[in-house]
């Protein structure tokens, strides 16, 4: 006998089975909603789409937002919801090829689900070059009007910090030729510490997190009734993870965890790798990759 429908929703930290029901009724009922991903899986969208489903199936009153978009391009996700684009007007007017690059197939079903049910979508991130230029030259170097209105991001958790250390290293060793370590790097602290390089590195993922979570918490606002949407973010799982990236931003911008909730997809294969604290939940997928 194949695992109950019960056993795919597990708390990561101790792996306790959580009744999908009184998940999906706990979350509806936050201000904004983290559904992470790795961008190439194609079941980790699947799942997005599924959970989606559920939650606007309890909060229709919902705003989607995605990480990929930079805001310039807000109007053209606008008049894809109003039903004014086919998908290829869609995708070319956004430029998606240059702004993301993952096979849109892989995003299709979501873009469908906002505009068939007429959920607003948000561009939650800044242009590619900003983030760029602050890894070239830092936070402070960026003339105030050219930064698309984000404001100085908090600064981060020490895991994060250590985290964004792997990167760093496997991300040097990549661009010096090497091949990519099968497990994050361990960097000397002190010695990342006084690389410039790395502080600057840092900064530009911090703009990154502060821009969506910024977008976020504009779109969550409440309304002058005491009501507000649910807003639900589509960002990668290493902007959400522990509660480190976008979460610890929106904190900073008084959308403290309790009103969040962090959700992600996991290999059955690897739940032993689990952690508390990585998510408020995590689906458990099967072990073979769909197609």
């Amino acid at each position: 006998m194949g695992p109950s429908v019960a056993t795919t929703w597990v708390n990561p930290g101790t792996g306790a089975p959580i009744p999908p029901d009184r998940l999906i009724a706990d979350v509806a009922g936050r201000r904004v909603v983290l559904l992470g991903e790795h961008h190439d899986d194609v079941d980790h969208h699947r799942w997005q789409l599924h959970t989606l489903a559920a939650l606007h199936g309890r909060r229709p009153d919902m705003i989607l937002g995605f990480e990929m978009f930079p805001r310039r391009v807000q109007p053209v996700l606008d008049r894809w919801v109003a039903g004014e684009l086919t998908e290829e007007q869609f995708l070319d007017q956004v430029g998606w090829d240059a702004i993301w690059g993952f096979d849109p197939g892989l995003y299709m079903p979501l873009l469908q689900f906002a505009r068939l049910h007429r959920v607003p979508m948000l561009a939650l991130n800044v242009d590619r070059a900003l983030v760029a230029r602050v890894a070239r030259e830092g936070w402070d170097a960026v003339p105030e009007d050219l930064r698309e209105g984000v404001r100085t991001p908090a600064d981060p958790p020490e895991g994060y910090g250590r985290y964004l250390g792997e990167v760093f290293a496997m991300k040097r060793q990549h661009d010096v030729g090497g091949a990519a370590p099968e497990a994050p790097a361990t960097p000397d602290p002190g010695a990342l510490a006084a690389d410039p390089a790395f502080g600057r590195f840092v900064q530009a993922q911090l703009t990154w997190d502060r821009a969506m979570a910024e977008a976020l918490a504009a779109a969550a606002g409440v309304r002058p009734d005491g009501s507000w949407p649910l807003v639900v973010g589509i960002v990668g799982l290493g902007h959400v993870q522990y509660g480190w990236g976008v979460p610890h931003q929106l904190a900073d911008l008084d959308i403290g965890r309790r009103e969040t909730a962090v959700l992600i997809p996991w290999r059955t294969t690897d739940r032993d790798a689990l952690e508390a604290g990585i998510a408020d939940a995590v689906f458990l997928l099967p072990a073979v990759r769909g197609r």
